[in-house]
C-alpha cells in the first residue's frame, strides 16, 4: 500500500496519536515495518492502523504492549 499512512493507536481511548506517523513510501516486505517511538508514548496496549490516500481506515495490526 504505497503511500499509505501508519499511525498508532490507543486501543484504551480508541485515540490516533498525533506521533508517530509514518507514510509508506516504497513497497517492503509483507508483515516488515520499522516505527521509531517518541519517549512521550505511555506504557498501554496499542495497534498500527493504515490509512489509505483518502484517510480512510485500509488495515489494522494486531494489538501490542508497550511498557
Amino acid at each position: 500500500m504505497v503511500r499509505a499512512k501508519v499511525v498508532l493507536v490507543e486501543k484504551a481511548s480508541g485515540q490516533q496519536l498525533p506521533d508517530p506517523v509514518t507514510t509508506i513510501a516504497s513497497p517492503v516486505p509483507v508483515g516488515a515495518l520499522r516505527i521509531r517511538l517518541p519517549d512521550t508514548i505511555k506504557p498501554g496496549t496499542y495497534f498500527l492502523k493504515a490509512l489509505n490516500g483518502h484517510g480512510e481506515d485500509a488495515a489494522q495490526s494486531a494489538e501490542f504492549e508497550i511498557g
